[in-house]
């Protein structure tokens, strides 16, 4: 990716991080279903981060469906990302995304264990998820890009591509905030045999 960026490939770099971004997103949420606990042991927050999603799930309760709730930790994330992904050239964002990413891994590969079906591991991420995830993307490519390509002449686009990012992470927010309970009672619990 920062080899891409570096050479003014801003779309091979997109495609690089993605390819990453789909490895991990899956990984994880197999390595867990095949071995529970790992991504507790591994990622900090996934085993409280699991035991939460999985209570939304079965009960309706939880910050999963409560934009009160789920607005300050989502703006939190976003900060803390674009700080990491500016200082570091991206190295940081992608971290914080690796532990991210273990969290869902810890939801989604437990998903799949109660509902003894692999299809839980794709449809535990829900649809504002990965939009969130999109917008992750493409966000930490623009503030990675001064810092990797510090000396030389900026990308046309850059601004474009910060936008697109802060569209998605909204549309993740208000469709999340929307579809929530629905998809909960409509695709998780009979996914568990409970719908």
């Amino acid at each position: 990716m920062l080899r891409a960026l570096r050479r003014g490939k801003r779309p091979r770099a997109l495609a690089w991080v993605a390819l990453w971004a789909v490895l991990s997103g899956l990984g994880f949420g197999a390595a867990e279903w095949f071995h529970p606990g790992l991504c507790a042991a591994l990622f900090p927050g996934a085993q409280q981060y699991q035991q939460e999603m999985l209570q939304w799930v079965s009960t309706g309760k939880g910050c999963e469906g409560n934009p009160a709730c789920f607005l300050p930790q989502h703006l939190l994330h976003l900060g803390l990302f674009l700080a990491l992904a500016l200082a570091s050239g991206g190295l940081g964002a992608l971290a914080m995304g690796a532990v991210l990413f273990g969290w869902m891994g810890a939801y989604t590969g437990a998903l799949a264990s109660r509902a003894a079906t692999p299809a839980a591991l794709l449809l535990g991420w829900h649809p504002w998820a990965v939009l969130r995830v999109g917008g992750f993307l493409l966000l930490g490519l623009a503030c990675a890009e001064p810092l990797v390509r510090m000396g030389l002449p900026p990308l046309p686009g850059r601004r474009r591509l910060f936008l697109w990012g802060l569209a998605l992470c909204l549309a993740d927010a208000l469709l999340k905030g929307l579809a929530a309970a629905w998809w909960r009672l409509e695709v998780l619990l009979p996914l568990l045999g409970r719908g």
